[in-house]
């Protein structure tokens, strides 16, 4: 009895992380998850269908919504990996690079349909060419009525998931309309068009009549593949690792000046923007040090860690995720800079803590 209360302790307390079990059932974060996984697995047997069915129907519009759909399932991907990563610090980096591969998949696609969308068109200064390859046109979407319904229905589950999908999830990391745009008009401008063709509706001239699909399908293409490069300027700043634009170390040195004047200076900062919001920062902090006082070494100490405190305070109340403090402890006697001591060390670094070392000097005789 008590190897099971023992063995529902560990379960309940999230225990097994590498097992599908090891969030309970009634964590809310758990079930959008699996809600999430189970709207991908639909996107992806969505995206499969659309791309069978438009290599046998070659349809603009059904080509775009396939390249919606692998977007949409590329960025779900981070879902997949995301119960075996939880603790690892690198889990953010691997779901911006299945964001990013989703992005670009889908600009280069939509590149793509748009060729095929400009040859449909390229008959604009020939009429008679025109009716040909309207008859062409025709007789290439005529494989029967039951394939054009087929075609409907998937365009119709397809506009429901996405839709769903967009509400509870930002696979573009942009504004909810972006991701409206990109993912959901697709599916619900086909739709429009499936029923101005099946009315028989003529309210544009002939040309257009004829070609209202390649030439609605070129409007959406560019508007998309704009919204799609957008969100890839939102993303640059992490994936070059660029810094924070509004992050000033020199107000912050002074502010923590104001507060413990053993700080000399910050130098040699680094600041890089960490997925998907935040930075962190690693610098050196100079510290005013009286070597001839016996007890300099333990005041330094002091010095350091309130020092470390209030740089931690100041800098992470401006967005950092984390923030490296390497001590530099300088004698302001010293006026040789190749006295300074040597702080960098790997067990310095990664431990965060100042492990200084004093250079040696020659004894004197």
């Amino acid at each position: 009895m008590d190897t099971a209360d023992a063995t529902r302790g560990l379960l309940n307390n999230r225990e097994l992380v590498g097992s599908s079990l090891y969030v309970r059932n009634d964590d809310p974060e758990a079930n959008r998850e699996r809600f999430l996984r189970f709207l991908g697995l639909l996107l992806l047997l969505l995206g499969m269908t659309e791309y069978v069915f438009g290599i046998m129907v070659h349809s603009p519009m059904l080509s775009i919504q396939f390249a919606g759909s692998v977007l949409a399932v590329a960025s779900a991907l981070e879902l997949t990996h995301y119960p075996n990563v939880r603790y690892l610090q690198s889990h953010q980096a691997i779901n911006l690079l299945f964001r990013t591969f989703g992005t670009i998949f889908y600009i280069a696609c939509m590149f793509l349909n748009l060729t095929h969308c400009l040859e449909d068109i390229s008959d604009i200064k020939s009429s008679e060419h025109s009716h040909d390859v309207n008859e062409t046109e025709n007789s290439a979407h005529s494989h029967g009525p039951d394939l054009a319904v087929n075609v409907f229905y998937i365009t119709i589950a397809d506009v429901i998931v996405k839709s769903v999908f967009t509400l509870v999830y930002n696979p573009l990391s942009i504004h909810f309309i972006g991701n409206f745009v990109v993912l959901v008009s697709p599916p619900a401008i086909a739709i429009a068009l499936y029923f101005y063709n099946k009315l028989e509706l003529h309210f544009f001239f002939d040309w257009l009549d004829h070609h209202l699909e390649p030439v609605t399908a070129i409007a959406l293409t560019l508007i998309c593949i704009v919204i799609a490069v957008f969100s890839l300027h939102r993303k640059k700043q992490y994936l070059l690792a660029e810094g924070p634009k509004n992050f000033k170390i020199d107000e912050i040195s002074e502010s923590v000046k104001t507060k413990n004047s053993s700080l000399d200076k910050v130098d040699h900062v680094h600041a890089s923007c960490v997925w998907p919001d935040g930075f962190t920062v690693s610098l050196k902090a100079y510290i005013k040090v009286e070597k001839n006082n016996k007890n300099w070494v333990a005041q330094a100490a002091d010095d350091f860690l309130n020092l470390k405190s209030l740089l931690h305070t100041e800098i992470k109340a401006k967005g950092a995720k984390d923030v490296i403090v390497e001590p530099v402890f300088v004698d302001q006697n010293e006026l040789n800079p190749a006295s300074d001591p040597i702080c960098i060390s790997t067990s310095c670094h990664n431990e965060d803590v100042g492990c200084c070392t004093i250079p040696k000097t020659a004894d004197k005789a």
